[in-house]
């Protein structure tokens, strides 16, 4: 198992659970994962390179959701499979979720959802350094999460994540490769779109759909 494992990880959709009205359907987290820093490197090279080759400003970055047209998203993300990583992500439709348990879970649905993608990867993922988007995250949060996080999944004889590090993502590429990544996917439930998922699926180590 590799020393230095890098590991991003972003969302697509919310929590919620106001289906009806402000809610979405589908809630997806990914992790996108690399073993070693020299592939971290060579795709963060590359997300700069694309920036110059597409004149996309560096003040602005990549994101799925907003920003990014069609054309550059497809562009992004057929460059970047060619790079060495793999990615894991968990998609919940909160629709079925909400016939098994009618009640909202007691703890955050992101950390459990969190919990249940990591402890999924045992005996991919060991200490592995994690970093997550900050974007409107309180300094509690951060703190009830990462404390929470270490709790679950790490033991004296198994150790799956070391540091947590919570960065915006405007300031970090492979943060946006991670949302890009996640947008793809939810794209493909959410607007039954599999067109950009596919120019990725070759990265795919495993994509879980409990619900």
């Amino acid at each position: 198992m590799p020393l230095a494992m890098l590991i991003f990880m972003d969302e697509s959709g919310d929590t919620g659970f106001k289906l009806k009205t402000a809610s979405s359907r589908y809630f997806v987290l990914t992790i996108v994962i690399f073993d070693d820093l020299e592939s971290a490197a060579e795709a963060n090279e590359a997300i700069n390179v694309l920036h110059k080759e597409l004149k996309f400003p560096d003040t602005k970055e990549f994101k799925f959701s907003t920003g990014t047209s069609n054309k550059y998203k497809t562009v992004f993300l057929s460059k970047l499979s060619k790079c060495d990583f793999r990615y894991r992500t968990i998609v919940i439709d909160k629709e079925k979720l909400a016939q098994h348990e009618p009640h909202n879970p007691e703890e955050s649905l992101y950390m459990l959802v969190t919990d249940q993608l990591f402890l999924r990867a045992q005996g991919r993922v060991k200490n592995a350094s994690l970093f997550v988007d900050r974007t409107a995250q309180s300094k509690a949060f951060i703190q009830k999460f990462n404390h929470y996080l270490k709790r679950k999944l790490n033991t004296d004889m198994n150790k799956l994540i070391g540091e947590i590090r919570h960065k915006d993502s405007k300031s970090n590429n492979l943060l946006q490769l991670a949302d890009m990544v996640c947008g793809a996917i939810y794209r493909k439930y959410n607007k039954k779109d599999d067109s950009f998922y596919k120019l990725i699926r070759k990265r795919e180590e495993d994509l879980w759909k409990p619900y």
